[in-house]
């Protein structure tokens, strides 16, 4: 069952030891020994941090166990609609993409991910560290946790 979302892994473990570890080297470590946890600058940012760090472990969450998006198996593009300025086509004969292993068509940008073993719409890339393809629908909530993860590095680096 390799590469199911949420199917949790080696990698998906070590990107929450690494958290913990930062975290805990923050909280613990640097925040005391540099302004004491007694002090209101320590608990402000002994809150900071922690709320921070939080928000970076739900993201994470999310992004772990999110759908990425699927193509519905009858999708079949509207080849007579002029309206659609849009078809992608494949580069070599000019026929519709179609995916051989899904057996049926793609939209545009939809790509068949070998880990996952299906094809994903608006695939981004298939990422070891959450188990799971980047794609329509967890694009937003993966740079979330990007954004969340240099924030609270950033953070811990200047603690």
């Amino acid at each position: 069952m390799a590469g199911r979302p949420g199917y949790v892994t080696l990698p998906i473990i070590s990107v929450l030891a690494a958290i913990g570890y930062v975290y805990y080297t923050a909280v613990f470590l640097a925040i005391p020994a540099w302004l004491g946890l007694a002090t209101a600058a320590g608990v402000a940012n002994v809150a900071a941090y922690t709320t921070l760090a939080l928000a970076c472990v739900a993201a994470y969450g999310l992004v772990v166990t999110r759908d990425p998006g699927r193509v519905p198996p009858a999708f079949v593009p509207d080849v007579e609609d002029a309206e659609t300025p849009l078809h992608e086509i494949k580069r070599k004969g000019g026929d519709l993409r179609y995916c051989q292993k899904c057996s049926h068509y793609k939209p545009p940008r939809a790509h068949h991910c070998r880990v996952c073993k299906r094809c994903i719409l608006k695939m981004d890339h298939h990422c070891i560290w959450i188990n799971n393809c980047v794609g329509h629908e967890n694009y937003k909530i993966f740079l979330v946790f990007v954004l969340y993860a240099a924030t609270a590095s950033f953070y811990s680096l200047v603690l």
